[in-house]
């Protein structure tokens, strides 16, 4: 019986424990659907509050078998409840500007009906980039001063910058570009990924002072963000304006005597037309056609105030005269301006044909020897009129007066007069054509009663009617080898250049970093003058031909120069050859007196060692000379001690081979003992070779000395020489 309940009870342990095994077996809630044991999401960064990111994958259903929190308290995401949901509740930003750029929680997942506890599911939520950021200036608005003379394709403002807070990509690639409106073609970005302002159309400051242009800076984005701002660019002025006249011919009367000249209808004066300059102005008087104006008038530098210095001869009072005023700015003598100024005779004095000139560029109208002169420029219009002729007082005033053109057909054609006796032009001039004309003026009254002629010459002055042009509007040269000095100066290329005006001489200006390495010649031959071994591959230049009309005219052009690249590779090789050759050198030098001075330390403690050694049979001992007495103890003791230990010394005689002392540096000298007899020839040949050794580096005089000494002492004690010899050689030690 008692067998039988025990049976009983072990049996129903076992299906309980089977059946708990079991029921654990197959509960898998809280685990993640197709496994895993973490949760990724991702979510945009322009998510709104309150979006579901995503839904966990969580075996179960929630609020009837699992229950499903956060264990963080304060996140960005929370769960919906009763559902596997994550809910935004607050904003996310990839920049993590106005929130978090990732969000990482745990989210708790317990059974119910279980004593388990409750398994943690790591949730990590990326959030990616979306293009919510527009580009912002940094340092706009911009503002620079240019001046006017500033060429075409000059970088004018560099460091233009605009970023955009989007993460890399084509959310924050910005792209530079000038909107349209007024000015929006002086400028333009070099590339629009690069924030550089050029140049790309000339400025005239007489036209416009200051403007602005509107800039935009956008990113790749689909559809793109932009911001716009503006550059303001304040033109500066620069001296490329002739000064100009308040008129082109100013009127006066001639005085008796010496004062000033009355002008009308206004003063003289004249201005720099570069308004932001205002160079100040200094006038002068030019003479012409051999005048001699500048002895009879004077003009005031500041005020052009002009004053008759003295009276006039009568044969010159009675006629205009025409004076030309030169205006020259201080600053620079080369911009300057010319008008005229015509001085009539006074009343009742002309004579019975006068002329005035009314042309006012150049020059002046005179009788002179009967010929009356006029100049005039060929730019002059038809129908300019060039002089005046008036009649003289021996007729009446309401008598009409016939003029014509007598002794040149050409004339007849170029020229006309009216009836009030005014020259006039009929056609064009050209100087190239014709530069002088040569004609007669007959005037008449009706009937042919008083007829009176003049000779006219007009000298037609060349005007600059045109500029100078060059063949290309590009030049290329290339230099074969400029590393040879001593064919310096050496010819690069021809830069051809014209001018339409015949008599006008050109004159070449080069400008850049490297044009203090070339120089033209009037003909427009390009020559390298210097030379330099760090020179690049592509040498920019700008070359300006200018005239020598009135007004000059100018024109530039582009020229490179290059290197071909073996002549540039030798260029830049040849300063590392240098610095190689110099190291090398260098080394040699030291090395030959770091050399220097260890031989001679090494001769020195040489010299000190074989002096102070120590006895004849050690090693570094001074070999005994040829009367066996050591040389150390004869070098150190004093002469009494020396003549106490001359007893007991050998008495023999002297060696039948003396040592031959040799004066010669590195020598042999053998002032060393020799042995009598073959007693002991290997101790005597290794004493010899010691002893050689040692002379070699203590020096020949010394031992030769002492030889010396050691024969006048044996002589001295021999009763043969005086003690004077011993006297000496302490002195000398």
């Amino acid at each position: 019986m008692v067998l039988k309940c025990t049976l009983s009870v072990l049996f129903c342990s076992l299906v309980l424990t089977v059946g708990t095994i079991h029921a654990q077996l197959l509960d898998n809630r809280c685990y993640l659907d197709g496994g895993g044991s973490a949760v990724n999401f991702f979510a945009n960064e322009d998510i709104t509050v309150g979006a579901v990111v995503g839904s966990l994958r969580v075996l179960g259903d929630p609020g009837k078998d699992i229950v499903l929190t956060l264990r963080e308290k304060d996140s960005p995401v929370y769960i919906a409840p009763g559902t596997k949901d994550l809910i935004v509740a607050k904003p996310l930003d990839k920049e993590g500007l106005i929130g978090p750029s990732a969000v990482f929680v745990n989210v708790i997942c317990e059974r119910k009906f279980s004593d388990e506890a409750g398994i943690i599911i790591p949730v990590n939520i990326r959030v990616t980039d979306v293009n919510d950021n527009a580009p912002m200036w940094i340092g706009a608005p911009y503002k620079l001063n240019l001046s006017e003379v500033t060429v075409i394709g000059t970088r004018i403002l560099q460091g233009i910058r605009a970023h955009d807070l989007d993460q890399p990509g084509p959310y924050s690639t910005v792209e530079y570009q000038t909107l349209p409106g007024p000015y929006s073609d002086f400028v333009a970005f070099v590339t629009p990924l690069e924030g550089t302002l050029v140049l790309k159309k000339y400025i005239d400051y007489e036209t416009v002072q200051n403007f602005t242009v509107k800039i935009r800076a956008q990113d790749q984005g689909k559809p793109p963000k932009y911001s716009d701002t503006y550059v303001t660019i304040r033109v500066l002025d620069s001296d490329d304006q002739n000064p100009k006249f308040d008129r082109d011919v100013y009127y006066g009367q001639l005085l008796a005597g010496p004062g000033d000249v009355s002008i009308t209808p206004e003063t003289i004066r004249a201005e720099d037309q570069d308004r932001g300059i205002r160079a100040d102005i200094r006038y002068s008087i030019v003479s012409s056609n051999g005048s001699e104006d500048e002895l009879n008038f004077e003009i005031h530098p500041t005020t052009g105030t002009i004053r008759q210095r003295r009276a006039l001869p009568p044969a010159q009072a009675h006629h205009s005269r025409t004076i030309v005023v030169k205006a020259t700015q201080v600053d620079n003598p080369d911009r300057y301006a010319l008008t005229t100024v015509i001085l009539a005779p006074p009343k009742g004095s002309e004579t019975s044909l006068s002329a005035m000139s009314v042309q006012p560029p150049v020059g002046g109208a005179e009788f002179v020897r009967g010929t009356f002169y006029v100049t005039v420029r060929e730019d002059a219009a038809p129908g300019t009129k060039v002089s005046q002729l008036v009649p003289g007082g021996g007729g009446r005033a309401d008598e009409p007066v016939r003029y014509r053109i007598v002794g040149s057909p050409l004339a007849q054609e170029q020229f006309r007069v009216g009836p009030g006796g005014e020259l006039m032009l009929a056609r064009s001039l050209n100087y190239r054509r014709t530069s002088q004309y040569t004609f007669a003026i007959e005037s008449s009254l009706p009937g042919g009663e008083r007829n009176t002629s003049t000779t006219v010459v007009v000298d037609v002055l060349p005007a600059n009617m045109w500029e100078p042009r060059f063949r290309k509007p590009f030049y290329s040269f290339a230099i074969e080898n400029p590393l040879h000095a001593q064919q310096l100066p050496m010819l690069v290329g021809r830069i051809e250049a014209a001018d339409g005006d015949r008599t006008d001489e050109l004159s070449f200006v080069l400008k850049g970093n490297y044009s203090n390495l070339f120089r033209v010649d009037p003909y427009g031959n390009l020559w390298l003058v210097s030379n330099r071994t760090d020179l690049p591959l592509a040498m920019r230049l700008l070359a300006t031909v200018t005239d020598s009309g009135t007004p000059q005219k100018s024109a530039t052009v582009p020229v490179v120069v290059k290197l071909k690249p073996e002549t540039a590779s030798l260029t830049s090789n040849l300063l590392v050859v240098n610095i190689v050759v110099a190291c090398v050198l260098g080394v040699l030098l030291l090395g030959g007196l770091v050399r220097c001075v260890y031989r001679r330390r090494k001769r020195k403690v040489s010299s000190a060692d074989q002096i102070g050694g120590h006895g004849a049979g050690g090693h570094g001992a001074i070999p005994p000379l040829k009367h066996g007495v050591d040389s150390s103890r004869f070098l150190l003791q004093r002469p009494d001690q020396r003549m106490l230990e001359r007893p007991g010394m050998h008495a023999g005689g002297r060696l039948a081979a003396d040592c031959a002392a040799s004066s010669t540096l590195g020598s042999d000298n053998q002032d060393f003992l020799e042995h009598e007899g073959a007693e002991n020839p290997r101790r005597s040949q290794i004493h010899n070779t010691r002893a050689l050794d040692r002379e070699e580096l203590a020096g020949q005089n010394l031992n030769h000395l002492l030889l010396q000494w050691q024969e006048k002492y044996d002589e001295k004690n021999n009763g043969t020489e005086d003690m004077s010899i011993d006297d000496k050689l302490i002195v000398y030690f």
